[in-house]
Formats: C-alpha cells, sequence, structure tokens
C-alpha cells in the first residue's frame, strides 16, 4: 500500500488577521487598506491568475516599482502557488525580455511596455474584490520567487527561495526586531532586492502595517507625518536624512536597520545622541536577507546570527546555513545548489567570529589584493575613512603600479569642505598599517541616483584617472 503524503500547509497570514482584526491597517498608501479589504483584493488577483491558465510552480515576471499592485500581485502569488520573478525597472524593455527568457516566465506583467517574448501578456484588475472561497492553505514547500543578483561577476544569478524560507526569515527577524499591530514598515527597498521582499513577510506575518514608498515627497517629512515605525536605510540615505534636520522625537520611528556598506562610527554616535539606537544587519540574497543583526559597536560588528542560521568560518570565509537557505540557482530550468559536503553555503565573504559569537565581517574575498607582498582588504581601508568626520562614503580599489603590482586608489564623498590628503593620511596610518595608505585620493563620481556604488566601474574609472595622471607626468 503506497500512503500519499500530504504536503505541509499554513494559513496566509493576510487571511488569519482579515479574521481576527478585519479593519486593521494593513498597507498605507494613497488610500489605507485594511486586512479585510486587501483579502478580498488578494481573492480577486488570484482568481484573475488562475482564469489566465497560470498553475502552480508557474514563473511570473513582474516589472515592480514599489507601487501597491507590485504588492499585490507578489502577494497573489504566495497565495497561488506562482513563482513571483521580479525584475527592476531601470531596465530596458530588451533587457526585460533577456531576464524573463532565462527565468522561464510563462506570464509577464508590468505597469509598463511588456515586451513580446514566448509568454503570456497579463492584463489585471488591481481594484477588484472577492469573498474568499475557501481558506487558501499556503504550501511552505514549494518554490515562491526568483531574485535576480549580480553577485561580484556581473552574472545575474536567479536565486530560488521556497515561502518556509521566508517565513523562517521573518520570524527569526522579529525576535530581535519585534512589531505589532501599531507598527508600519517603510518599504524603501525595491521588490527586486531581498531585503525589499522580505519586509512584505515580516509584516504581514506581525499583522503589522506596510507603509508604501512616496518617493514624491522629502523622507523626512515622511517620516514626521506618516505612521512609519521601521525603516530599512543605507549610511548614504541616513546622512542626507540628518542634513535635512532629521530629528526621532519627530517622527514615530523606533527600529533603524543600517546595512549594505560600511557604518560610520560619527552617524552611529550622532543618531545614539539624538535618542535612537540603530542595528547593523548582515546578510545575503541566498539566506533570504538578514543572518545577523546587532548594536553597531565596533567597526565590522554585525551582532549574532538570528534564529534559524547558523553560522561558520572555514579558512577566513564566513559560510552560512539553516532554515532560511536558499533551495538553488536556477539554471537552465534546474535547480543548483552550491553547498560543501556539510550543507554549508561559501559567501565569499571575509570574517571572523568574536568570543562573544558576534559576527565581524571584514570584507569580499573578492576584492583582495596584494601590493608589494602585502595582503590589503579595500573593506578595511573603506570603515576607517568613514569613521572620518568629514567623510561620508569612501570606496578603495586598486590600481597599476610599477614599483608595487598594486596600490589602492580611495574616492571619497565629502560632508562639505575636504581636508587635505595629509590629514586622510594621517588619520588611516593612526590605526592601520602605513602600506595601506592610497596612493591616490579621487573625487566622489555622480552615481546617476544610484545609492550603491558599482566597485568594478569605479575600478575602471580609477585606472583611467590614475594611468592620465602618469601620463602626464
Amino acid at each position: 500500500m503506497v500512503t500519499r503524503q500530504i504536503p505541509r500547509q499554513e494559513t496566509c497570514p493576510v487571511r488569519r488577521w482579515a479574521t481576527l482584526a478585519p479593519h486593521r491597517i494593513a498597507i498605507h498608501s494613497g488610500e489605507p487598506l485594511s486586512y479585510q479589504r486587501l483579502d478580498l483584493r488578494l481573492n480577486s488577483l488570484c482568481n484573475q491568475l488562475a482564469r489566465a491558465g497560470l498553475e502552480r510552480g508557474d514563473h511570473l515576471a513582474a516589472v515592480v516599482r514599489g507601487a501597491l499592485e507590485d504588492v499585490l500581485l507578489a502577494w497573489a502569488c504566495v497565495r497561488s502557488g506562482i513563482v513571483f520573478c521580479p525584475l527592476n525597472p531601470a531596465f530596458p524593455a530588451t533587457r526585460h525580455s533577456e531576464l524573463a527568457s532565462q527565468l522561464e516566465a510563462r506570464a509577464f506583467w508590468s505597469a509598463g511596455e511588456i515586451p513580446a517574448g514566448d509568454w503570456q501578456a497579463l492584463s489585471l484588475d488591481f481594484t477588484g474584490e472577492l469573498a474568499a472561497d475557501g481558506e487558501s492553505p499556503l504550501v511552505p514547500d514549494q518554490p515562491n520567487n526568483m531574485i535576480l543578483t549580480s553577485g561580484s561577476s556581473g552574472t545575474p544569478k536567479a536565486v530560488v527561495h521556497r515561502l518556509a524560507n521566508h517565513l523562517a526569515s521573518a520570524r527569526g527577524s522579529a525576535t530581535l526586531i519585534p512589531l505589532d499591530e501599531a507598527c508600519g514598515w517603510l518599504l524603501s527597498l525595491p521588490l527586486f532586492h531581498v531585503g525589499g521582499y522580505a519586509i512584505l513577510f515580516r509584516v504581514f506575518l506581525a499583522g503589522a502595517a506596510l507603509v508604501l514608498d512616496d518617493r514624491t515627497r522629502p523622507l523626512k517629512a515622511r517620516l514626521e507625518d506618516q505612521p512609519i515605525t521601521h525603516l530599512s536605510l543605507v549610511p548614504t540615505q541616513l546622512w542626507r536624512l540628518l542634513a535635512q534636520g532629521f530629528d526621532p522625537s519627530r517622527t514615530r520611528v523606533r527600529e533603524l536597520l543600517l546595512g549594505g556598506a560600511a557604518i560610520p562610527a560619527p552617524l552611529v554616535n550622532r543618531l545614539t545622541a539624538l535618542g535612537l539606537e540603530p542595528k547593523v544587519s548582515y546578510g545575503l540574497s541566498e539566506m533570504g536577507s538578514q543572518v545577523c543583526t546587532g548594536q553597531p559597536c565596533a567597526a565590522g560588528v554585525v551582532g549574532r546570527p538570528l534564529p534559524g542560521r547558523e553560522v561558520c568560518i572555514r579558512q577566513g570565509e564566513i559560510c552560512v546555513r539553516g532554515e532560511t537557505l536558499f533551495a538553488g540557482y536556477f539554471r537552465e530550468g534546474e535547480l543548483v545548489r552550491p553547498l560543501d559536503e556539510e550543507g554549508w553555503f561559501h559567501t565569499r565573504d571575509k570574517g571572523r567570529l568574536t568570543p562573544g559569537g558576534d559576527l565581524v565581517v571584514e570584507g569580499r574575498l573578492d576584492n583582495l589584493f596584494i601590493s608589494g607582498g602585502d595582503n590589503i582588504q579595500p573593506e578595511t581601508i573603506e570603515q576607517r575613512l568613514v569613521d572620518h568626520p568629514a567623510v561620508a562614503q569612501a570606496l578603495v580599489v586598486p590600481v597599476p603600479s610599477d614599483e608595487w603590482g598594486q596600490r589602492p586608489a580611495a574616492f571619497i564623498d565629502w560632508h562639505g569642505e575636504p581636508v587635505p590628503d595629509p590629514e586622510l593620511a594621517a588619520w588611516i596610518r593612526s590605526a592601520l598599517p602605513g602600506f595601506m595608505v592610497p596612493d591616490h585620493w579621487l573625487p566622489w563620481p555622480d552615481l546617476g541616483g544610484n545609492l550603491k556604488p558599482s566597485r568594478q566601474q569605479l575600478g575602471k574609472v580609477a585606472r583611467q584617472q590614475t594611468t592620465r595622471a602618469r601620463q602626464a607626468e
């Protein structure tokens, strides 16, 4: 006799809160949307996807801009068991077409142009509401989404997560960053980034509110008049906020999660003096966002692993595993899961554990370079530079040297007036070996609106500028 195994199921949190607290606000956008109405809209969307012929396991590519429609579609896919494949709106239609083909999309949705291809172009009504028909249980073990990440090579990798990965990630996060019905988390990160997608699960599991980002208004003004208690920012965004006169006491903000770059000590000190203690986080797409979170107590310290995550160090490399570990990379219709024999994923990040169990991230192994026989980790220099009160951002790259093979060049973004190069050199020399002092000091380039610079692109710029300078001598 063959026993059929019933897949593990779980109640949809939106449905749960629609039943327990129907009038509680789920999403703050132009018009607040209650959990009850959110549930009705999701029912309608799930029905539309089914009528379009989409089935559990099908891949749906969507160009997402952080609008209400994007959030609704993402969660309708959670309910329907459709694999949500969000795409960056900054890409042209030709690139969207290439990526959708790589992801083997069965359907494609966009508020703008839908490129021609071997998929169904979806036309959806996001305002329709439909009463519940059954329980709509979630199946945690099934694939849920694919996030494209370029990694250090620049070649897109399609990171596949199961629904269980995101649920475990959100539950582990809540142990250190609690949420309740009075909380609102700003969707300040895009849904095509795992950090943005993870916010949906944190909010809906807790029965809190999602606050959609309105970029037509300054962030400072929104923080002062919107019900935002939680937000995730990179240091650059926070520096800009402080320059505008941001005062946490005039807002409802109680949790601020920093990541994405070296955390400047002056930034942390200034924020703490204003009465708001930020948290820092280490995460990666392959682990569904957060791995470690903690107080920024020293350079590179990112706290301890959250529940459902494990961390170890192998030959100086950070390795991770646990309930949030991805299902694999999607390559030519197959899932490839590059783990070692003990199930560890090797991150290519360099780090160590303190005696107390906190993780210290020291940079990318891929970024390390050798200068005259000495190993240089650029992130170590960057951390020291951003700890200088006059430096807002810094990025260090290697440039060719006839004498040493390679030498560091530093791009500097200043808060105000630049300080002399010798002062910065002395600042570095007071904490680091002399060979880590950059030979070249370069102005911060225009990033075209991007918050995170590309190390590869700035490396090319630095090599061009230093080569021209040598030729002019």
